[in-house]
């Protein structure tokens, strides 16, 4: 039933008459009459009973016992909602990349815990197919992640594009290219040029297909030039593995927005890897941020929204 029900069968009761009640609540005796009648017939029981006087039957005193209780709840919570409306409390679950988290969700985090204090950001990291799907079954609140990802939602998912990364690279040290066959004359022309797939083919990598889009984009590149990649290990975050590939063990790919990261966060660890611009293995790695189209909207849902695409937009114009 609805409350303002609850509200009129309360005021019938206390006041024991539908005049006196009509009145208090500003309402016709006749539009109050026919509210508790809907009622007796929504439940199926005679609530007030008439004779000698106007009073509560078993069933409505029963009613009335939950009539309270529920109303006290009522006021609770709107209560709390005009707390959350005024001092914008609440909760906002994010779900990036994991590779991305490091680089973007500090900076998100601390603009948007400046403007709205009383809002709490849970994180939570996964691949852009994983969170898609906590996404649609509302676990999270937004997705950070992949765009083209999103395609099979169709309407659902709204999508804005926060940063486009088309650029990849190959990271290795010199002692693993050379022994590999790549030609030492060859390196300091292939850093500024690039190098094609066909000249790092033998040399191994760490990879993971199937779990991410780049690694897949990666692995069907080799496919194409009728090989497989030499896997070594199977990991879809690099970042951990960097002591890795700075030691000599396996090379690395990674697109244009972590490679940024790397080069300004890992310095001692990569002063002596060589990072190589591919030449024919395009991939798209574009950013964007991904909510349910259905979901309502408050005031900081829409702050995170505009501080997330400010800090990619920064990001970006800063040297992407």
């Amino acid at each position: 039933m609805y409350t303002h029900y609850y509200k009129y069968f309360e005021e019938v009761a206390r006041e024991g008459s539908f005049t006196k009640a009509a009145k208090n609540l500003y309402i016709s005796q006749q539009s109050l009459s026919e509210s508790i009648k809907r009622m007796e017939e929504y439940y199926g029981v005679q609530l007030f009973g008439r004779k000698p006087s106007l009073h509560l039957t078993h069933a409505g005193e029963l009613l009335l016992e939950h009539v309270t209780k529920t109303l006290y709840q009522e006021q609770r919570l709107m209560a709390e909602f005009s707390h959350i409306s005024s001092q914008q409390k609440g909760k906002i679950r994010v779900g990036i990349t994991p590779t991305r988290a490091p680089i973007f969700f500090p900076l998100i985090f601390s603009r948007f815990n400046k403007l709205y204090p009383q809002v709490e950001l849970s994180l939570r990291e996964d691949h852009t197919s994983y969170l898609l799907k906590d996404l649609m079954s509302g676990k999270i609140d937004f997705t950070i992640g992949l765009e083209d990802a999103s395609a099979a939602q169709g309407k659902l998912i709204s999508t804005t594009t926060l940063l486009e990364d088309r650029k990849l690279y190959f990271l290795a040290v010199r002692s693993l290219l050379t022994q590999y066959g790549f030609p030492e004359p060859r390196i300091k022309t292939a850093l500024v040029e690039g190098v094609g797939l066909g000249e790092i083919q033998d040399i191994p990598i760490i990879l993971k297909p199937n779990t991410s889009k780049i690694h897949t984009q990666i692995a069907q590149e080799y496919l194409r030039f009728n090989t497989k990649p030499k896997i070594v290990i199977e990991s879809s975050n690099v970042l951990p593995l960097l002591p890795l590939c700075s030691a000599g063990n396996a090379g690395v790919f990674m697109p244009q927005t972590i490679m940024r990261y790397v080069q300004a966060h890992y310095s001692k660890t990569m002063d002596s890897v060589l990072a190589f611009p591919m030449q024919d293995v395009p991939v798209n790695c574009d950013i964007a941020l991904m909510h349910f189209c259905n979901r309502p909207m408050t005031v900081y849902f829409n702050g995170f929204i505009d501080v997330t695409k400010s800090v990619f937009a920064e990001y970006a114009a800063a040297g992407l």
